[in-house]
């Protein structure tokens, strides 16, 4: 400390020892072992109810919307580019630019749109089922799959509703089998509990 004005002086930071006298480095901000925080092999957690926890339906509901707009942004911008670049709208490069630009603001927010909402749809019955059941296993996911799709075309008739439902199964069981690929290779995408220990 300075005498005069009662400030730390920090000139002299360079005192504090970094290292024990051991072969163990300390932490240089804190001047301890850093080996004294680990308990074990495993993951670590603040409370030991969260290593079984999974997300709730509110975080798991607002990753797959903004996911799933994302996704049909970027979709329908591509889709609406490609549209452009090949029906272009006029002979000097700006009109040729306006038709891109078109076809883009088009298909993009279009397709962004219906995807969110599907995810939303997806979302809010997947939770009712359950909330209903009790249980979240698999036939939630068909069955909010399937739902979602005749929810979402319930204004367009029966055919529609039937290709929108069998959308929705064929959407939730391709997703069944490549989670089960997945999780025989021992990784999980719906749990949040990474095997990084």
């Amino acid at each position: 400390m300075n005498n005069y004005t009662n400030e730390v002086d920090y000139n002299a930071i360079n005192n504090i020892s970094v290292h024990s006298s051991g072969a163990t480095s300390l932490s240089p901000y804190l001047n301890f072992d850093p080996q004294y925080l680990t308990q074990g092999d495993g993951a670590e957690f603040v409370f030991a109810e969260e290593s079984n926890k999974k997300r709730g339906w509110g975080e798991r509901m607002f990753s797959s919307i903004g996911g799933s707009y994302m996704t049909g942004l970027t979709i329908g911008g591509v889709w609406g580019l490609m549209e452009g670049v090949r029906n272009p709208d006029g002979s000097t490069f700006k009109l040729r630019l306006n038709s891109v630009l078109n076809g883009c603001t088009r298909r993009g927010p279009f397709l962004a749109n219906s995807l969110g909402v599907c995810a939303l749809m997806y979302g809010c019955t997947s939770t009712a089922l359950e909330k209903i059941r009790g249980v979240d296993d698999d036939y939630n996911m068909a069955a909010a799959a399937v739902t979602t799709g005749m929810l979402f075309k319930s204004t367009g008739g029966p055919r529609a509703i039937a290709i929108a439902g069998g959308l929705g199964g064929g959407i939730a069981a391709l997703y069944y089998a490549g989670n089960k690929l997945w999780n025989n290779r021992g990784q999980t995408w719906n749990t949040s509990q990474p095997n990084w220990a």
